[in-house]
């Protein structure tokens, strides 16, 4: 019989993960490289992706869009904010990148989630 194999790598201590999370959510607004969270943690490249992933379940990348995600969430509400200012505050390069992960995982675009908004409120 097969024997199944976990993911390689070590986990991140509770602390560094506070830390990396800490920075992503202060930094969420601009680019935010593997290299440069890797650094923070003193860690390869390819190491710290691993270990990121055996910590959280998913990738680097995958976390941020989530992180970059919950703020634009918390932004829709607001009026005075266009949607280009909604994405650019959360981090995403551009408008139709915002809208395209917006959907993917809400299924609905950021106009239409607004506009339920609005009617529910």
């Amino acid at each position: 019989m097969k024997e199944s194999k976990s993911p390689k790598g070590t986990e991140l201590s509770k602390p560094l993960l506070k830390r990396l999370t800490d920075y992503m959510w202060g930094k969420l607004h601009s680019p935010i490289y593997v290299e440069d969270l890797a650094s923070e943690s003193n860690m390869s490249t390819f190491h710290f992706a691993r270990s990121f992933k055996k910590t959280t379940g998913h990738s680097p990348h995958k976390y941020l869009t989530t992180m970059r995600l919950e703020k634009a969430l918390t932004l829709m509400p607001k009026d005075d904010l266009s949607l280009a200012d909604v994405a650019s505050e959360s981090g995403f390069s551009d408008q139709a990148h915002f809208t395209r992960v917006f959907k993917k995982k809400m299924g609905v675009t950021p106009a239409a989630y607004r506009r339920k908004l609005k009617k529910s409120a």
